[in-house]
């Protein structure tokens, strides 16, 4: 209790005795009230005290209106006199403490950053603080251990004795984690998640706290083969912290399948063609030439067998057959057998679009001394001749049987017989065969 309440108190017990000379009126006490209730303690806003005491006889009550306390203090003394008629009286005091306003709070760091500017691992961070006429009563602190970022927060806060509470926040740069490292690889598996050829992989590192700062440079991998090939990269931060090394898997094979050995001859439904199978082989695919219109290669055979039999090769024409063999990985071998042609007309091919009048060959019939060509259009007899040779060169014009006939654009047909005897006299064999074509000079 402050040395004024108590001197208060003292006046009062005396002038609790005290009797008016006048009046006979015995004298009363002021009773202070603050915000109408009792004085003790720190008031956060403002105060204003109030006196109650028994009026009769009181000539003057000098400061025992309503005082109000606005401005933070730790000690205003608020005095209540009251005078009496006649001479005499009595006072009483009241000491008020008010702090409305919050604490100012200081941040300490417990350390100096541990890498240009950065925190690398936990920090403590204490606080303090000024508490105006109530003091400071408690502050709090705290450790900051994640997560990483450029613009870390660290709130703190300190209260008074009133009871206030003031709060800072701290910014810092933390940084505790490695870079986190992703492979990228230039494109997608070439064949069934395989790759057959080089590869370029690189390695791109993200870090939310310092930034990367290097990774480890692209790689193109070319071998050797594996079932995974394995490529390692890692990044490092500006801190330094180095990422674990991140491991790249991938199928790669570069190694073309052994070649086929091929097998063909002629029958009489086609050409039978057969294969080996390299171990490695999941597909095999035959290409003939000519295919089914023209001269363009045609497929005729996908899948895992080892043979087939070609119907549609049933002219005595030369045939090439190309297999070609493919492993898992898309790597490809192939070998091309031509198959001989056993007899009928070999040049031009079936179906052939030409642009200048085509060489007509055939292959030889035993014994004969001459051949009969035919050149028809349509219905129409273009040209029949003898040569003694087994082919014959045709021309953009000619005459035949008084005429003037012209090679011009549309669709022909030759024929060939062998012939035997004499040119007065022949005699005629089997037909060698017959051959379409089509003339498109545009």
């Amino acid at each position: 209790m402050s040395p004024l309440r108590i001197l208060g108190l003292a006046l009062v017990a005396v002038a609790a005795t005290l009797v008016s000379p006048e009046t006979g009126v015995a004298a009363s006490i002021p009773s202070p009230a603050c915000n109408g209730g009792g004085c003790g303690g720190w008031f956060r806003t403002n105060v204003t005290v109030t006196w109650s005491y028994d009026p009769a006889g009181v000539a003057s009550a000098p400061g025992c209106g309503g005082t109000t306390i606005t401005e933070d203090t730790s000690a205003t003394t608020v005095t209540c006199t009251l005078n009496y008629t006649g001479g005499g009286g009595t006072f009483n005091s009241v000491t008020v403490a008010k702090d409305s306003s919050p604490p100012s709070v200081n941040p300490s760091v417990s350390r100096s950053p541990d890498s240009g500017g950065w925190y690398t691992s936990p920090v403590s961070v204490s606080f303090s603080g000024d508490g105006g006429p109530s003091g400071i009563s408690s502050c709090t602190s705290a450790t900051y251990s994640g997560p990483d970022s450029g613009d870390a927060k660290v709130t703190g806060s300190c209260t008074d004795g009133a009871g206030n509470t003031g709060s800072t926040t701290l910014s810092i740069h933390y940084d505790a984690a490695a870079p986190t490292v992703t492979p990228q690889l230039e494109r997608p598996p070439d064949a069934d998640g395989w790759y057959n050829h080089p590869v370029k992989v690189a390695f791109n590192g993200q870090d939310a706290g310092s930034g990367v700062t290097e990774c480890s440079p692209p790689v193109t991998y070319s071998g050797p083969d594996g079932n995974p090939a394995k490529i390692v990269g890692q990044c490092r931060d500006a801190v330094g912290h180095l990422s674990d090394p991140v491991q790249v898997e991938l199928r790669y094979d570069h190694t073309k399948p052994a070649r086929p050995v091929i097998k063909a001859r002629r029958t009489e439904k086609g050409i039978s063609v057969s294969w080996t199978l390299p171990a490695d082989v999941v597909r095999t695919e035959v290409r003939r030439a000519p295919g089914g219109k023209g001269k363009k290669p045609a497929v005729v055979f996908s899948g895992k067998g080892i043979r087939l039999l070609d119907r549609k090769a049933r002219s005595p024409s030369r045939y090439w057959y190309e297999v070609r063999v493919y492993d898992q990985a898309g790597n490809v071998s192939s070998r091309t057998l031509a198959v001989r042609p056993s007899g009928g007309i070999l040049l031009p091919l079936g179906g052939a679009v030409l642009r200048k009048a085509p060489l007509v060959r055939w292959a030889p019939v035993a014994k004969a001394r001459f051949y009969n060509v035919q050149l028809w259009r349509g219905k129409e007899k273009l040209l029949t001749t003898w040569p003694s040779e087994t082919q014959l060169r045709l021309h953009d014009s000619w005459r035949f049987a008084g005429r003037r006939e012209s090679l011009g654009d549309g669709k022909y047909q030759v024929f060939v017989w062998p012939a035997y005897g004499t040119l007065a006299k022949p005699q005629y064999g089997k037909l060698v065969g017959r051959v379409d074509f089509v003339v498109k000079r545009r």
